[in-house]
């Protein structure tokens, strides 16, 4: 074997079995312990294993390997796809309080607004010219990447603001990250890239008839395979290539990949599957590897000392914890009298999904070749801005500790006033665990 591709065989070895190690379950119950996400324990190591690999002295992610790796690449942002929408079961959304919608809705909507708003002038501050088309997608993918996330440790959670409220900020962490997909959705439909790129040219309508038509075909199709396997083994090796070919299919037709998977994912779940818990478990205990070598890819064109990302970093940061916080107000007034204070819940809800990461890397591979520094510095702001944020989080909780405040909910001691009981160990939350808290 050449000596070049030996090297880069072993270099993306080692950079698997690495994923696969800190994929293992203690690693994710340390992490529940610390209260962190994913991106700080583990992601920042593989983005900088990625910038390491792609230095020509090492010449591991050359750019000729970085094109070989593109179907890989889009095999996983759409397992992240799949993951999201297999969370979107319409029955376990009926069991929600309905006081919990409009706090969902502000705790999307709000952080978007001001984050287009903030980024777009941080945009013409740096020179970026006024074009309508090219300037609107770029703030609407931004602010796809601000409505996520991170989904809480329920452990480290529980113990500051109680079981019930804790839930309840879950359930939000666990559909605020389908708002960031309909807006990437609207943005692939709206703001196509060259015919040549697709050999098809349709009106918006029909673009967004095939995007839905096709999630539901490959939801279909799934579900077909899925019916026969008659193991775990079978199940995951027919889920792998359905994932495969659902990727291979939105990414030929430049789709967004992560939306037509959450689409075909979606259908899945709300379809009389045999064992959902069982897959979806199967799709969280994949995820994870691939979402870290995700990031190696990543990291391999991260150029985080251009100046202009982390100005734009800073504003989305600013606009998204305003967002955030804004939110959390008007969702005190408006929402479940159990939910925490404001402040905690702005708390709670600021740090930033990883698949922010996945929404705007997705975004950038449908518009490379327009505008190639402005798509880098947009994802030098997703990046920069989730670690910046999870920084910024645990800083506030330091110096809370700091100044005595205690964040656990005291019982009411007020005469003949008892405390709430608490619900039973065996009872079920009202939805699972979000797909970013597998990765």
């Amino acid at each position: 074997m050449h000596p070049d591709r030996l090297r880069i065989v072993l270099g993306l070895a080692i950079a698997l079995g690495l994923a696969v190690l800190l994929a293992q379950p203690k690693v994710k119950a340390l992490e529940q312990r610390l209260g962190v996400t994913v991106l700080i324990s583990a992601g920042v190591p593989f983005l900088a294993m990625g910038a390491i690999f792609s230095l020509d002295s090492v010449g591991i992610l050359t750019p000729e390997v970085l094109i070989d790796l593109k179907p890989a690449f889009e095999f996983g942002l759409g397992w992240v796809g799949f993951v999201v929408g297999l969370h979107f079961d319409v029955r376990k959304l009926d069991a929600l309080p309905a006081s919990l919608g409009p706090v969902i809705v502000l705790e999307s909507v709000v952080p978007m607004l001001t984050t287009a708003g903030l980024c777009a002038m941080a945009l013409l501050g740096m020179g970026v010219p006024w074009e309508r088309n090219a300037f609107a997608r770029d703030a609407l993918v931004l602010a796809a990447c601000a409505a996520p996330s991170a989904p809480i440790s329920m452990e480290f959670w529980e113990r500051r603001v109680g079981r019930k409220a804790a839930r309840m900020i879950d359930e939000v962490t666990s559909i605020d990250e389908v708002a960031g997909l309909v807006v990437l959705g609207v943005v692939a439909i709206l703001f196509r890239p060259d015919n040549i790129a697709t050999r098809w040219s349709l009106p918006p309508s029909a673009w967004l008839l095939v995007t839905l038509g096709l999630g539901g075909i490959l939801g279909i199709l799934t579900y077909v395979l899925l019916r026969g396997a008659r193991n775990a083994a079978e199940e995951l090796t027919l889920l792998l290539g359905a994932v495969a070919l659902s990727a291979g299919v939105a990414g030929y037709l430049a789709l967004s990949v992560p939306v037509v998977c959450a689409i075909a994912g979606a259908l899945l779940a709300n379809l009389p599957i045999r064992d959902l818990e069982g897959l979806k478990k199967t799709l969280l205990d994949v995820e994870r590897p691939i979402y870290l070598i995700f990031l190696l890819v990543v990291g391999a064109t991260w150029r985080p000392l251009e100046w202009q990302g982390w100005v734009l970093a800073t504003a989305f940061v600013l606009a998204r914890v305003a967002g955030k916080r804004l939110g959390a107000i008007w969702s005190k007034r408006v929402g479940p009298k159990e939910l925490p204070s404001a402040r905690m819940l702005a708390l709670a809800l600021a740090p930033q999904s990883p698949s922010s990461i996945v929404l705007m890397v997705s975004a950038a591979t449908l518009y490379h070749g327009y505008g190639p520094e402005r798509v880098r510095w947009a994802i030098n702001a997703v990046l920069i801005g989730g670690v910046l944020t999870e920084v910024v989080v645990r800083v506030l909780e330091w110096r809370r500790r700091r100044t005595g405040v205690d964040l656990t909910p005291i019982p009411s001691t007020r005469v003949g006033v008892q405390p709430p009981p608490a619900p039973p160990a065996d009872e079920a939350p009202m939805i699972s665990t979000t797909p970013g808290g597998g990765a």
